[in-house]
């Protein structure tokens, strides 16, 4: 996968980016406003890995604990910096919750990216440098 090289710039937004994913962590859904603040067509998101927007700043840890199976099979929220296609870096407060088929099984996830409060932004800083 070809890795995005992290420039230290800001990038904002005011709407929310709704994606989802399948069990694999594969996007199979991209809201328009998804698109552009990550700065990829909606239909080169299909089909990608959601790691694609990892930011290297957030330590292994703190990802694969968001990530992992435990915290996937329930709603979870979390501040998180993620990377854009040309380098720049944005936050989300996320809201992730999983997507059932009518067995009531887990097929996938509902991701729901708003902009990041400064405090939690801060707080989310301090959590990263526990792990420096």
């Amino acid at each position: 996968m070809h890795q995005l090289i992290a420039l230290d710039i800001e990038y904002t937004y005011t709407t929310n980016l709704i994606y989802e994913i399948d069990i694999n962590g594969i996007i199979t859904f991209s809201n328009s406003n998804f698109a552009e603040v990550t700065g990829f067509r909606k239909r080169e998101l299909i089909g990608k890995n959601h790691e694609v927007f990892r930011h290297p700043d957030v330590p292994d840890e703190i990802y694969e604990k968001l990530w992992s199976t435990e915290e996937r099979l329930k709603k979870w929220f979390s501040t998180i910096k993620n990377i854009r296609r040309d380098g720049m870096y944005f936050w989300s407060s996320i809201h992730c919750t999983p997507k059932r088929d009518k067995d009531d099984t887990i097929i996938g996830f509902i991701v729901v990216h708003k902009p990041a409060s400064k405090i939690d932004i801060e707080e989310e800083l301090e959590r990263y440098a526990q792990y420096d």
